[in-house]
């Protein structure tokens, strides 16, 4: 009998020290970040990369609780469509206001960067880095319009190379 009581109290301690840890262990509260709220949604735009012309469409959403904003980009040559390119970014915001950025695309894991970023009055500043580039981009939103404008320098067979840009996007 002694031990069907002891075994009841530790299954009841064990019980309620699970509950308190799954109650901890909940999702943190949505981010809010005024600048990448007004980024979210469609937009669309045309760019130029080495000389040619691209018909670009972002899509910029929250994802995963509401922690990270995801941007896809999807880029076709305007006057070339077997031109292409896509990439994927994901900002995430620290508790101090700052961002954490990662950033993929379809020229594989020698192209995938990281770095952080900044929020000032309705702009973003990223600034990414890999072994072969390093890359600052800036995202001002005013009203149903985008502006990106970047700035990289990468090293090409040992010689550093500066490219830079800029794009105004329109809401969908």
């Amino acid at each position: 009998m002694k031990k069907i009581i002891k075994i009841t109290v530790l299954v009841f301690f064990v019980s309620i020290s699970l509950k308190s840890f799954a109650q901890e262990m909940t999702p943190p509260k949505p981010v809010e970040n005024k600048v990448l709220d007004a980024m979210a949604g469609e937009w669309t735009g045309v760019s130029e990369m080495m000389g040619m012309k691209y018909n670009d469409n972002l899509k910029f959403y929250w994802n995963l609780n509401h922690q990270f904003m995801f941007l896809e980009t999807k880029a076709v040559g305007k006057d070339n469509p077997s031109m292409t390119y896509s990439g994927l970014a994901i900002i995430g915001v620290n508790p101090d206001g700052t961002a954490k950025v990662w950033w993929f695309d379809d020229w594989g894991t020698m192209e995938m960067a990281s770095g952080n970023g900044t929020f000032g009055d309705m702009k973003f500043t990223s600034n990414t880095s890999n072994e072969m580039y390093k890359d600052t981009h800036m995202f001002e939103v005013n009203g149903n319009e985008l502006t990106i404008t970047w700035n990289s320098t990468m090293n090409v067979a040992g010689k550093e190379q500066k490219m830079d840009g800029k794009t105004v996007y329109k809401r969908k």
